[in-house]
C-alpha cells in the first residue's frame, strides 16, 4: 500500500469499524479502530484503542494509547499520549509523556497530587493496622 505521487493516503477508512489499519500514510474519519500504525496518520472524529506513528494528528478523536514522534491533538482526548514532541489544543490527556509540549496543558494528575495520594494511602494503612482491622 503506497501513496501516489500526488500525496494521496494509501490507507483510507471512512465510517467503518475495523480491527487494524496500517500503511505509510493513513487517513481515518468517523470510524472505530482497534489498532492503527503508519508513518503519517490523520484521524478525524475517530475512536482508536492504540495508535503508533511517526507523525499523528487527531482532530475531534479519542484514543486510549497514542505513540508518535510528533503528536498533535486538536479537540481530542487520550488516556496515554507518548511522543518526542506533542502539541495540544483544547484537548484532554490523562497521562502525557513528552520532553517537548506546546499548547495549554492541564494535568489530570500532578506530582503534588501523587505525593498526597501516596501519603494518604500509607497513613490510612497504618491507621487501620493500629485499629487491628488490617493484617501486616
Amino acid at each position: 500500500m503506497m501513496g501516489d505521487a500526488a500525496g494521496q493516503p494509501d490507507a483510507v477508512v471512512r465510517r467503518s469499524q475495523v480491527e487494524q489499519v496500517s500503511g505509510e500514510s493513513v487517513e481515518v474519519a468517523q470510524s472505530a479502530v482497534g489498532s492503527i500504525s503508519g508513518k503519517t496518520v490523520s484521524l478525524r472524529q475517530t475512536a482508536v484503542r492504540q495508535l503508533t506513528a511517526e507523525q499523528a494528528a487527531l482532530f475531534q478523536s479519542a484514543t486510549a494509547l497514542a505513540r508518535a514522534h510528533q503528536l498533535e491533538l486538536r479537540e481530542a482526548a487520550a488516556v496515554l499520549a507518548v511522543g518526542q514532541s506533542v502539541s495540544v489544543e483544547r484537548s484532554r490527556v490523562v497521562f502525557l509523556l513528552s520532553p517537548r509540549v506546546s499548547g495549554q496543558v492541564t494535568a489530570a494528575f500532578t506530582l503534588p497530587a501523587a505525593f498526597a495520594l501516596g501519603f494518604g494511602y500509607v497513613l490510612g494503612r497504618a491507621f487501620l493496622r493500629m485499629l487491628g482491622r488490617l493484617r501486616p
